[in-house]
């Protein structure tokens, strides 16, 4: 099989026809990642081959545009997103904060996880693989927004991969992508849970749960500075931090909060602290506890 495809020096998707002649394309295969050649002749179609000379790998496209989706995402760190079901919101660019590839949280390992206001959103790209039931399942316990962008029309087109065009499907169509959760109030899955503020009347840790299809938590109760702080671990990986006020402990919080992923919740004067960043709150608040 020709190979049209290779990995260049920065571990990028290149084509045969962006590179330069020979060893100097600096490129791997994409499947095995032994050094390529490009050979750029005058005669035979342009293509790319083993520096060894062994016979040439079967590239799966599949692969290659999912390796491609996510590499779009990352490097333009947003992309568009139709609007929220069930609210007022409207179609629009989501610049993140932070985008993960491939990180998991619990028994969820989506494509991306981007980070919008301190919230982790969930991203799937679907070629021919898409959610069943069971990840379903876990993305509805997890209850953070998940979207699945749908490119299987783009593997069967005639359109090159990469390309701007490519690009463009990838960021901006939104007629290729849904959002998996939260789900529009008729076709809920589950029952929803109303988010309120909450009193921890117990020592810790103490696991807690409400029905089902609600996730598990545990509430712990620390002493800081004299001052008695109200903490929720959930099962998603967030940490929920409830104080009095005091100006060391809020101060303490807000660090914390432009230190890694976090955000205050003034509704429920909380500060909430996401993976992978939560954790080392949640240590942190046992090393300091009195």
């Amino acid at each position: 099989m020709t190979m049209y495809i290779a990995l260049n020096e920065n571990n990028k998707l290149v084509n045969i026809e962006q590179v330069e002649r020979g060893l100097a394309c600096q490129c791997t295969c994409f499947e095995c990642g032994e050094a390529v050649i490009a050979r750029k002749g005058e005669i035979k179609e342009h293509h790319f081959a083993h520096a060894s000379n062994k016979e040439s790998c079967t590239i799966n496209p599949e692969s290659v545009l999912h390796k491609y989706a996510k590499e779009v995402i990352l490097e333009s760190m947003g992309l568009m997103l139709p609007a929220l079901p069930d609210s007022d919101s409207e179609a629009a660019w989501w610049t993140f904060e932070k985008l993960l590839p491939e990180f998991s949280l619990g028994l969820i390992r989506p494509d991306l996880i981007g980070y919008f206001d301190g919230e982790p959103i969930l991203i799937e790209i679907a070629v021919t693989h898409f959610i069943d039931a069971e990840k379903l399942k876990r993305i509805e316990a997890f209850k953070s927004k998940c979207i699945e962008i749908d490119l299987s029309p783009l593997l069967n087109s005639d359109i090159a991969i990469p390309s701007t065009e490519a690009k463009q499907q990838i960021l901006e169509n939104l007629d290729n992508r849904r959002w998996i959760y939260p789900f529009p109030q008729k076709q809920s899955i589950g029952q929803q849970i109303t988010s309120t503020s909450y009193k921890v009347t117990t020592t810790l840790p103490v696991t807690s749960e409400l029905q089902n299809t609600s996730p598990n938590w545990q509430d712990y109760k620390f002493k800081v500075k004299g001052m008695h702080l109200n903490v929720r671990h959930f099962a998603s990986g967030m940490v929920s931090v409830n104080s009095a006020y005091n100006p060391e402990i809020i101060a303490m919080l807000k660090e914390w909060k432009r230190e890694g992923i976090g955000s205050y919740n003034p509704k429920y004067k909380s500060w909430n602290y996401w993976l992978p960043f939560s954790e080392q709150v949640l240590q942190r608040l046992k090393e300091l506890n009195e």
